[in-house]
Order: C-alpha cells, then sequence, then structure tokens
C-alpha cells in the first residue's frame, strides 16, 4: 500500500499559537514573520519546529533550536495512535477537504520518473542540502506538502463527509493566524474506513505532488541516507502528508507571475515574437478576455505602457514555457499576487508578466503528457491559502 497510518501528535491547546504556515511561504516579507513571532511569544508553536526560508542561508544553531525545541515539547503532545485526520478549511470563501496521512516513500521519485507518486515541477537538488540537514537529528515530523489525487467521482471521499464516519470525532476547531482562515480536524481511526480509503487511493493510481515538492524530496533523501542501516518499517521511510482531490471545489489553481528588473523593458519586449495588444486603462491580469483567441496570451505592465502578448502559433503547450524560454536568461522574481507585480513592474527598468491559471480538469492528463512542468508554473492558492503545520509524527525509534 502506498498509504501508511500515522501515530499523529497534537497539542491540548494554544491552537492558533501553535499553527503556522508554511516555511516557503512570504520569502520576501520579514515582516510577516516577525509578527508571527510577536503573536507566538512563549508560547508552543510549530514556529519553533521549522526553518522559514526567509532566514536561510542555514543557521546551524537555529536548526539546533529547533531540535532542542521537538524534545521539549514531547511532554505536551497527545499522542492520538494510528489514524487520519480529515481537514475542513474555510478560506477566501470556499472550503477545502483533505486528508492527513503518511505515504510510502519507496513510492516516491522526485525525478520525474514513472512512481506511485511524482512530482509536478523540477526538483531543485540546491534546495535539498538544508532541508535534510533539519531531517537528520529531526524527531519530530511536520508537513506542509499537499498531494493531489484524480478522482472525479469523490470514491475515496464522498463530496459530503458529514457523515459521523469522517465527522464523529472532532479535535480542533480554530481560526489560524494571519488570514489564515478557518480549520477543524477530526480524527478516523476506523480500521476498515482507513483500509478502504487506502485501497481506494491504490487503486486510483498516480499521485501528483502539488506544494511542498521539496519538503518530500528531503525526507526522500534522507530515508535513502539511512535506509541501509535501519528496520525496513523504520519510520523515516514514511512522510506525513494531505491529500486532497484535484476536484475539490474549495482548490484553486492559481498562477505564478514573474517581475524582471535592472533590464530595459522595451527591448526585452523586442524579443518575444509576439503582437502586442496595447491596454492604456483596465487591469492587465484580465487576459481572460483573450480566451477565444487561439495561442497564448500573456499580459505585461511597465512604467509606461501595459497590455497583452499574443503569441498566434506558439511552439509549447503552456504559456509559462513560451514565457519562461524568453526571460529564463534575465533575474526573474516569482510572486503570487498580482498587485505586486504590477506596482513593481511600473518601477523604473522593469516589467511585470502576468500568467493565466492551469486548468483543473486537465492537470492531471497534462502531467503524463508532459512529466514535469517549469518551475513555478502554478500554485495551489494564494499566500495564506497555504498549509499550516499543525499534525506532528515521530521519525525516529
Amino acid at each position: 500500500m502506498i498509504l501508511h497510518v500515522p501515530h499523529i501528535l497534537l497539542p491540548e491547546d494554544n491552537w492558533k499559537e501553535w499553527a503556522v504556515i508554511a516555511c516557503d511561504q512570504h520569502t520576501q516579507d520579514r515582516e510577516y514573520w516577525k509578527r508571527v513571532e510577536e503573536f507566538v511569544g512563549d508560547a508552543p508553536s510549530t514556529l519553533n519546529l521549522i526553518y522559514p526560508e526567509i532566514y536561510l542561508p542555514l543557521d546551524e544553531n537555529r536548526v539546533n533550536n529547533i531540535h532542542e525545541a521537538m524534545h521539549n515539547y514531547r511532554s505536551i503532545l497527545v499522542n492520538h495512535g494510528p489514524c487520519f485526520i480529515l481537514v475542513k478549511r474555510s478560506v477566501s470563501g470556499s472550503e477545502r477537504t483533505g486528508l492527513v496521512v503518511a505515504v510510502d516513500l519507496k513510492g516516491y521519485e522526485y525525478n520525474g520518473s514513472e512512481s506511485f507518486i511524482r512530482p509536478t515541477e523540477k526538483t531543485i537538488k540546491e534546495r535539498l542540502p538544508a532541508r535534510v540537514k533539519i531531517r537528520e537529528n529531526a524527531e519530530l515530523e511536520l508537513t506542509h506538502v499537499l498531494v493531489l489525487y484524480d478522482d472525479p467521482d469523490f470514491s475515496v471521499l464522498p463530496r459530503d463527509t458529514s457523515d459521523p464516519v469522517y465527522e464523529g470525532n472532532r479535535i480542533y476547531d480554530f481560526d489560524l493566524m494571519e488570514d489564515g482562515g478557518h480549520i477543524r480536524g477530526f480524527k478516523i481511526s476506523d480500521e476498515k474506513t482507513i483500509e478502504e480509503i487506502s485501497e481506494r487511493i491504490q487503486a486510483l493510481g498516480t499521485l501528483l505532488v502539488g506544494d511542498g515538492n521539496h519538503s518530500l524530496a528531503a525526507a526522500k533523501s534522507f530515508w535513502e541516507k539511512i535506509k541501509e542501516t535501519v528496520p525496513d518499517n523504520h519510520p523515516a521511510r514514511y512522510a506525513l502528508v494531505e491529500l486532497v482531490n484535484v476536484h475539490d471545489p474549495g482548490l484553486t489553481f492559481e498562477p505564478i507571475h514573474r517581475l524582471v528588473r535592472r533590464v530595459d523593458p522595451e527591448k526585452l519586449l523586442q524579443k518575444f515574437s509576439a503582437r502586442i495588444v496595447e491596454s492604456p486603462v483596465g487591469n492587465p491580469t484580465a487576459i481572460s478576455s483573450f480566451c477565444n483567441i487561439e495561442g497564448h496570451s500573456i499580459g505585461f505592465i511597465t512604467k509606461d505602457r501595459q497590455g497583452i502578448l499574443v503569441f498566434d502559433n506558439p511552439v509549447h503547450d503552456l504559456e509559462v514555457e513560451t514565457l519562461d524560454e524568453i526571460i529564463d536568461d534575465y533575474l526573474v522574481e516569482y510572486e503570487h499576487d498580482p498587485e505586486v507585480v504590477e506596482k513593481l513592474g511600473k518601477k523604473p527598468e522593469s516589467i511585470g508578466f502576468f500568467l493565466p491559471c492551469l486548468k483543473r480538469s486537465e492537470f492531471f492528463s497534462l502531467i503524463k503528457k508532459k512529466g514535469i512542468l517549469p518551475r513555478k508554473s502554478f500554485s495551489l492558492g494564494k499566500e495564506n491559502e497555504k498549509r499550516y503545520y499543525i499534525e506532528a509524527r515521530r521519525i525516529i525509534q
């Protein structure tokens, strides 16, 4: 079985201080993390168990403090035994349903092979050593990894989970900090239900890593490093993730826009084999109005102009490939918020590019066709919709 039933560890209280957003978010916003630090104060928090990437490169003292906090938190975490956690997350006006489980890392490869669990974007190996270093002496594992499954019939989890089988044992219910919405967690420990879910996931086939691939790759790298010296059922063989149905109405696919600075925007625009449709007024992100145009449409904005690049006969499948082919030789910044791109793109010697969303209905077939998508091709939700660390499990014997 690709799924493994983890022993879930959770605190008893102080939930709002406990839950902190994924470490790879707000990497340009130190003020965000300062606010989190001030809000948490001295309360037990996953903030003390993770390494926010805004503080990279790696500080050995910070890593040691993480490992020490993991050791000290043994006394405050309650072992809920072997179970899955059904997660109901309400944010930005919609609700997303997920299932926290563990997956067998033997079924995952981060090189885009034909493994059961596959990445959707290229894994940058240079990002792995820092994460492996943190995992090496860690007692606990937390997760911000979202893994997608393709279940249009909702056979794994029903559309309506109000049945006591799924929502009969609520173990947390609270508001997340920093506009993260509201979250509820329900313990599923019934062996028959767990077995049915596991079999249905197995029958569906491929799982795709939508968020957190580098964290999952670090777990895989660490397992490969130690597997010859530990029992085959060692807890590090598994990794905690949240499974989400790609057809869940609360799951949103967001584009990741591009910003190029310290450049002559006019000269860069001339490098594109595209028609430019000027847009003197209006929102340059609103490229959906060009959806009837065959080819690719990419919005842009500079200090002096804005409009849409229209590629009538693109050679690539995706707009992000068409764009990156030209701008990859420049210093590119990636941004989720189109308002930030608009603001910064209007500065001198800058240009912002706006990309459309991927279609969820075509996502699995797209990965089957292409194998790996370009870096930063999509995001599962906006930054405040990213997964918060809540559940933990031990990864040492």
